[in-house]
């Protein structure tokens, strides 16, 4: 899988680091790239990580402790999903305007709308993200690895996450949680992404007006919750409305992160002109043999 662009890059990962790189004259940053790495890998799986991360040489990860996912997750995140390790991974390459792309490998509880969808709300709105493990885990490690790694390099990246954004991050991967048990992990990041979306293009100037909006888009997704379920959906937007988010920018920073290449490549229309492109290559091919 081609998982980077040729962009500038800034990696984080979130998986444990014991020596596999040398400490002598290291950098936290180096060529743009930032990585962090979680407390519980082996040698041998570190090695496996920084070498799937192409971390550079010279680079001083950030340690991810069980202790830092207490902070940045707190109680949002329910302990069966945390998977009672640090292994997760990520390496995150800074763009400019270009929204969230994530891709994972061997994350099983977290998905990429999960990922963006928290970060957006954190302040993270343009970068490049690949997560990965070698072996499988829930994800929440990478998560918060990020959010560390970002805090601890803001003066030099320009980057800072407040502390209000990733309350609201945390009260967010909460709800998504909760909901999630009624309409799916796999959906209901999706479900909030849309609502951001359309609170961004309509901009409500009430609490009212959120609901409206949060009932809307469920209905318009066929998803029944009940009434306690769209309390905490309600509240979580209040909340962000009235922190004074810059809605624009989350849109922005989530066009991309809620679609799917195969979802994409299964539509019929995309389907079809994949047909005719083969259909017309096939036939330049026969006619060179006539």
């Amino acid at each position: 899988m081609n998982y980077m662009k040729p962009v500038l890059a800034l990696t984080i990962g979130a998986v444990a680091f014991t020596g596999a790189l040398p400490k002598v004259g290291a950098e936290a940053i180096v060529n743009d790239t930032i990585v962090t790495l979680g407390e519980s890998l082996s040698s041998e799986q570190q090695k496996w990580v920084l070498e799937r991360m192409d971390a550079p040489e010279g680079i001083e990860p950030i340690i991810t402790t069980a202790a830092d996912e207490e902070k940045y997750l707190g109680d949002s995140v329910p302990q069966a999903q945390r998977g009672g390790g640090m292994y997760s991974s990520a390496r995150i390459k800074l763009t400019n305007g270009t929204g969230l792309d994530i891709q994972t490998e061997n994350v099983t509880w977290v998905t990429k709308d999960m990922y963006a969808n928290a970060l957006v709300t954190a302040g993270v709105t343009d970068a490049d993200i690949y997560i990965t493990s070698p072996i499988n885990v829930t994800g929440t490690s990478a998560l918060t690895g990020i959010m560390k790694a970002y805090d601890q390099t803001a003066a030099e990246t320009g980057i800072e996450l407040s502390e209000e954004r990733k309350e609201l991050a945390q009260e967010e991967l909460a709800v998504t949680s909760e909901i999630g048990k009624t309409v799916g992990q796999e959906d209901v990041a999706g479900l909030m992404n849309e609502i951001k979306a359309e609170i961004a293009n309509q901009m409500p100037e009430t609490n009212i007006e959120i609901r409206d909006i949060v009932i809307q888009v469920l209905n318009q997704n066929n998803v029944q919750l009940s009434e306690g379920q769209l309390d905490q959906l309600t509240t979580l937007f209040e909340n962000m409305q009235q922190a004074n988010l810059d809605w624009s920018a989350i849109s922005s920073g989530l066009k991309d992160a809620g679609q799917d290449v195969q979802a994409f490549l299964e539509q019929e229309e995309v389907k079809g002109f994949f047909a005719r492109l083969f259909e017309a290559i096939g036939n330049f091919f026969k006619s060179l043999t006539n």
